[in-house]
């Protein structure tokens, strides 16, 4: 079987790629004789650079890719109103991964200067490819990876019909001294509050950074001028009222490299293919830049078109595979980079906590729940309650097995508003509680260390409490991440949880808006608390952890105190109405995908094994670079590998 891709760009190398792995022929057709010279920077997440990575070997040289940490979205008065962590996303140089993919090619089998003039056809079926040089490539398969304007999807649907351009980007590239090692590498935006005109920057290294200058088309009265002098300008002259920041950027910037991007996308197609011609990438599907999602779908794209060659030995068959499972995906992305670009264009009308990232991973669509009618369970806990640290394997036990079945409502319940006149039977004194922990880790299985009361002791447990509230505003899930994160903190590490920097630490590691959590801790976050304290008195808590399980709005049967696994089970198993479905597998990717980290003990605990085969498991994953470990005083934490999956 031969396949001429037409288009010699990331989409069309990476088909190739796997194509050449199945032994077919390929002959890879671009229209240009400067690939290696086009283009600047992108965004990759790590999905589409882990299917890149399966095409590493001995002989080639290491792609280097930057990895971005955070997110931060300020206004053109320096004020910041978005802050988040970013998870698996890297900067890369498009003429690296160029180079990257080149390597694996020859001149047989890449051809330059081809630009795709239309194809010879018969029976109805495309026999060869004709380009303006006057060659002729045959093939039984033609791939068409030729870009947003794609001249094979012109000659196989006709004339394309793009939406209107109503924001151009100006994108270009500064040499400039960034600072990676060390500390968080940021993607800076700053976006007026007012108007559709914003600029952002992401570091590709340590000395260069690819910036962008994103303005409705509306804001300008004349053409924008290509001339690199002129262009200088037109950005400083826009950018104006931004910080200095900016200015720095823009001062550092070679204009001869820089270019206009005139932005626009279109309809998704009711098909990628026709007859033995098929589309991949921006051919096939064109979001708009907001998204950073076009170079990652390109990459996937080839990866299911592949796949679907060695699942469906007809053709159509493999094409139509190949668009049920790309479609749906394809057009999320591209109702996500219209919504985003209203936003962008008419700021005003949208709140920070509406802000959507522009960063769009395949991973975007909330889990939905399965489960009609779960039980409810109101759990009163506290961030500094050791017998609800205890309790955490039971908790990550129960969600293993019975999943949506079980809507566990999470309420704070004010352990220590303060050490004035608390008296909580042998605690009265931070040194006290220090005695009382190291008590506790001897009697249980979950470690626990008492050294913060002695070396930073807490004033109350308040403060972490308002902000879990808060983080609930936010997301549920992700303020569930955020307490387990604040009791690693105070029960492993010995922080002192009560301090915004630590807070804000754990808050971006469970995938937190820093600054809206904070404005939130101070308003709403704290109204909230009061109100679980007033719940709290109205069901006479008294201790924690305290359940209670609900039938109809009625606490039918309750739990207070550290009780064994096989207590709640007992409870909850008759209240739902099916368990025949929830049959849970305990492998290392199901646990440290769902749970992110886990002690040793809790690992033991879950998955019903033995500590010294729990050990030999953790250490391999270890040695495979697909977990890191934290040693604390009495146990280690096992921990997925930031910016890796397993």
């Amino acid at each position: 079987m031969k396949a001429v891709v037409i288009g010699g760009g990331i989409a069309g190398m990476t088909m190739a790629l796997f194509l050449k792995q199945k032994k077919w022929d390929v002959v890879v057709c671009e229209r240009s004789v400067y690939i290696f010279l086009q283009g600047h920077a992108f965004l990759m997440n790590y999905e589409g650079l882990s299917i890149i990575n399966e095409f590493k070997s001995p002989a080639s040289k290491p792609l280097f890719k930057q990895h971005v940490d955070l997110f931060s979205l300020k206004r053109p008065d320096n004020s910041e109103k978005i802050k988040v962590q970013l998870f698996n996303w890297y900067c890369l140089k498009r003429v690296d991964l160029i180079f990257f993919l080149n390597f694996f090619f020859t001149k047989d089998d890449f051809k330059i200067n081809r630009s795709f003039s239309h194809f010879i056809y018969e029976n109805g079926q495309a026999t060869a490819a004709v380009f303006d040089n006057g060659e002729i490539e045959y093939g039984d398969v033609f791939i068409g990876a030729d870009g947003s304007n794609s001249k094979v999807r012109e000659a196989i649907f006709g004339k394309t019909a793009f939406s209107p351009i109503e924001v151009n980007e100006v994108v270009g590239t500064s040499i400039m001294k960034i600072g990676t090692s060390g500390k968080n590498v940021t993607f800076q935006k700053f976006q007026s509050h007012d108007k559709g005109l914003a600029f952002g920057f992401i570091p590709v290294s340590a000395d260069e950074v690819v910036w962008f200058m994103q303005y409705d088309r509306k804001l300008i009265e004349v053409a924008e001028d290509k001339d690199p002098e002129k262009l200088k300008s037109f950005c400083l002259g826009m950018m104006k009222d931004f910080p200095s920041d900016v200015k720095e950027v823009l001062d550092a910037a070679d204009f001869n490299n820089a270019y206009i991007w005139k932005t626009r996308d279109f309809d998704l197609l009711p098909t990628f293919h026709k007859n033995n011609v098929v589309l991949i990438g921006d051919a096939a599907h064109l979001a708009l830049p907001f998204t950073s999602a076009g170079t990652s779908n390109a990459i996937l794209d080839a990866k299911c078109l592949a796949e679907s060659f060695d699942n469906f030995s007809n053709v159509n068959d493999a094409f139509n595979n190949y668009y049920s499972l790309r479609s749906e995906k394809v057009k999320e992305h591209i109702e996500q980079g219209r919504l985003l670009k209203e936003t962008f264009l008419n700021p005003q009308k949208f709140s920070e906590r509406e802000f959507l990232l522009p960063l769009i991973s395949s991973d975007t669509k909330v889990k939905e729940k399965t489960y009609s009618n779960p039980l409810k369970v109101i759990y009163f806990t506290d961030p500094i309650c050791s017998t609800c640290w205890v309790i955490q394997p039971i908790l990550r036990k129960l969600k293993l097995e019975f999943g949506d079945s079980l809507d566990i409502e999470y309420r704070m319940g004010g352990l220590l508003p303060s050490w004035e006149n608390f008296d909580k039977g042998i605690i009265k004194t931070p040194l006290d509680a220090a005695k009382h922990w190291e008590d506790v880790n001897i009697s249980q299985g979950m470690a626990l260390c008492g050294d913060v009361w002695i070396d930073d002791p807490l004033n109350s447990s308040y403060p972490p409490s308002i902000a879990f509230k808060s983080a609930q505003i936010q997301n549920n899930d992700k303020a569930i991440s955020f307490l387990r994160r604040l009791k690693e903190m105070i029960f492993l590490e010995k922080k002192n949880i009560t301090r915004w920097e630590i807070i804000e630490e754990a808050a971006l590691s469970s995938g937190l808006d820093t600054v809206v959590l904070k404005q939130d801790i101070e308003n709403k976050g704290y109204e909230l608390f009061l109100l679980d304290l007033e719940l709290g008195k109205k069901l006479n808590v008294k201790s924690f952890p305290t359940f209670f399980f609900l039938e109809n709005d009625k606490v039918i049967e309750t739990i207070i105190g550290d009780k064994s696994y096989e207590t709640f089970k007992k409870i909850i198993q008759p209240l739902i109405l099916n368990t025949d479905t929830l049959k849970k597998t305990y492998d290392p990717e199901t646990l440290f995908s769902m749970f992110n980290n886990m002690t040793e003990n809790e690992y033991s605990f879950i998955t019903n094994t033995p500590i010294k085969e729990t050990r030999a498991i953790l250490n391999e994953l270890y040695q495979q670079d697909k977990i890191d470990k934290y040693i604390s005083k009495y146990d280690v934490v096992w921990m997925l590998k930031l910016n890796s999956t397993i």
